[in-house]
């Protein structure tokens, strides 16, 4: 697989990042597919659920109303800024609680938890073998994983100036240092103690320039990372946005995105 030198990811996630994130996650495209996922994971009352990259918490909260107040969720993130959102949005659900840690190595005993979800983590982890096994540690025999990730190789976005669109998606994917993860991240969690191993797929589709969609929501997040780096000045990230509305205007937006969703059982 092929790797990036990228950006960490507590770097990534500053104020003006976490709010902007925090903005796109509660758009109806995002909200969908959060119950969509948890549906698949299927927390039971009174469960122990572990949050890998909480970020600011809303799946956190729905995993503590599934749970109940029998059950206790753990939300935990490399990010000051999106655990202040966390821990303000849960703050009156007292089976909750969040810590600042390293997946790689988290400070709980083994087998501490019945159920774990990841959304859009593993990709930011450079050693994403040792943090599965990591995950696989801390879940109890029989517990169920549930891992979300992308390949933004999978979008389709639709404008006027197809050279610069790839210039920008292939920017954004040094964001991470697996762009590709979802490729190979079935054989990686077999490896790491996991067995039923099954892949989903939930699109986000939008077919309008509408600031509720989660795809404009991602052009800010996108354009301020990808502004200034693969020489992409301002100016085209500015043209790039100009361009996405003038298609919403001509009825001709179209924005399509897979999210690869994976299940698993602790060994």
């Amino acid at each position: 697989m092929t790797t990036h030198t990228a950006p960490s990811a507590q770097d990534q996630f500053d104020d003006e990042t976490s709010r902007q994130i925090e903005a796109v996650y509660q758009t109806p495209d995002v909200i969908a597919q959060r119950e969509k996922v948890l549906a698949m994971l299927a927390p039971r009352v009174g469960e122990t659920a572990l949050d890998i990259g909480c970020g600011p918490g809303l799946t956190t909260q729905a995993l503590a109303v599934q749970v109940g107040v029998s059950g206790k969720v753990i939300g935990v993130d490399i990010a000051d800024p999106m655990l202040s959102l966390a821990r303000r949005r849960c703050e009156n659900l007292p089976q909750v609680g969040f810590e600042k840690c390293d997946i790689l190595r988290m400070p709980y005993d083994t087998a501490s938890f019945d159920i774990a979800l990841a959304s859009q983590v593993y990709e930011y982890v450079e050693a994403i073998d040792q943090s599965l096994v990591e995950l696989a540690r801390v879940v109890r025999t029989g517990g169920r994983v549930l891992l979300v990730d992308t390949d933004w190789e999978s979008c389709v976005w639709a404008s006027s100036d197809d050279a610069r669109m790839r210039r920008v998606l292939e920017t954004w994917n040094t964001h991470i240092p697996h762009p590709q993860l979802p490729r190979t991240l079935k054989q990686r969690l077999e490896r790491a103690g996991f067995d039923d191993v099954q892949v989903d797929i939930v699109p986000i589709l939008n077919l309008s320039y509408d600031p509720t969609t989660y795809s404009v929501g991602m052009m800010k997040v996108i354009g301020a990372f990808a502004a200034g780096r693969n020489g992409l000045s301002q100016a085209d990230i500015d043209d790039w946005h100009a361009d996405a509305q003038a298609t919403g205007k001509n009825d001709a937006y179209f924005f399509s995105l897979n999210r690869y969703v994976y299940r698993a059982t602790r060994r």
